[in-house]
């Protein structure tokens, strides 16, 4: 018996030695490895921007605005979309030093994503003092940042923003200081619908959200893009016939995406062909091509179209 108890206890103290020298062996690995990282961020060479301010935009009437190169415009709200939000270092576009990004789909957030940024150079004018260069200076560049697979979130998508054409204007000239090709994306601009649909005090994003209940964080920019997402599809159940202007940067609209604009714009209520392909001019041989598929079905006496079943079907593959 006596050896029984002993073998056991010889077991449980070997397991015990074990254990803590796994456990130092696994601190001291993670020390390591720490020590590495903070090496690694320190001595890490950065892409250095040739004469950077060669790329500077100089404001209009106090308003700095990098364009975007429009192929187009169609009216339809998406059911996937990503919202996006950025700050800036200081008053150049391609200044961004915080990046967040909110996927939405069908109405529920999907996946988030939050990004601090290396400006071009140490000048955070913009910032309020909520940044240090010291903290900044060890984050990723915007043009590594893409490389690494940001890109595949901003390619081809449906991107929602508050101020739309600045905050996606200041995305392309990050790219454009690096030497990195605009970007192929479709917009929607939620301050279209704040200024159409309601009266808000102030038709800040922060403001918006504070008189909608839609919760947010002060100084949090993830919480900002999930807010500006959140008041997208609120404006939407709010107004259920708001169609949202969706304009393509890089590339013009497909077939597929004038096709859907088209059924869209006569879900709910019959519609002309001007009425459907609001803002461009109405493509007739489009509208035909639908009718004669059983997309859409023609009112003769009113000179109008409505959805039929097979469009939404269409609709719904589209989006």
């Amino acid at each position: 018996m006596d050896s029984i108890i002993h073998i056991v206890t010889t077991v449980a103290t070997i397991i015990f030695i074990g254990a803590v020298l796994y456990s130092l062996t696994s601190a001291l690995r993670k020390k390591r490895r720490k020590a590495k990282y903070e090496k690694d961020l320190v001595t890490k060479v950065h892409v250095k921007v040739d004469n950077l301010h060669q790329y500077d935009i100089k404001p209009e009437k106090g308003y700095y605005k990098y364009p975007l190169v429009e192929k187009g415009k169609l009216r339809r709200f998406p059911q996937h979309f990503t919202s996006i939000a950025i700050e800036l270092a200081n008053e150049q576009p391609y200044s961004i030093c915080l990046l967040a990004l909110a996927e939405f789909d069908k109405g529920e957030i999907k996946d988030t994503r939050y990004f601090y940024i290396r400006p071009p150079e140490n000048n955070l004018s913009a910032t309020g003092g909520r940044h240090r260069w010291e903290d900044l200076s060890k984050a990723d560049e915007f043009g590594e940042y893409w490389q690494a697979g940001l890109e595949k979130l901003i390619e081809g998508k449906t991107l929602v923003a508050h101020n739309a054409p600045f905050v996606l204007g200041c995305l392309t000239h990050a790219l454009h200081i690096y030497g990195i090709k605009a970007p192929s994306f479709r917009y929607a601009d939620t301050m279209e619908a704040a200024k159409k649909y309601y009266h808000f005090s102030s038709n800040k994003i922060e403001n918006i959200c504070d008189e909608m209940d839609i919760k947010t964080e002060e100084g949090n920019l993830l919480s900002k893009a999930i807010g500006i997402g959140k008041f997208f599809l609120e404006a939407k159940k709010d107004y259920p016939l708001y169609l949202p202007s969706l304009t393509y940067v890089e590339k013009e609209p497909t077939d597929d995406d004038r096709k859907a604009a088209y059924i869209a714009a006569v879900e709910r209520e019959e519609g002309t062909p001007e009425e459907m392909a609001a803002p461009e001019k109405p493509d007739l041989a489009l509208v035909k091509d639908l009718v004669d598929t059983g997309c859409l079905t023609a009112v003769k006496q009113s000179g109008t179209y409505y959805a039929a079943d097979k469009g939404l079907s269409l609709l719904e593959h589209i989006d």
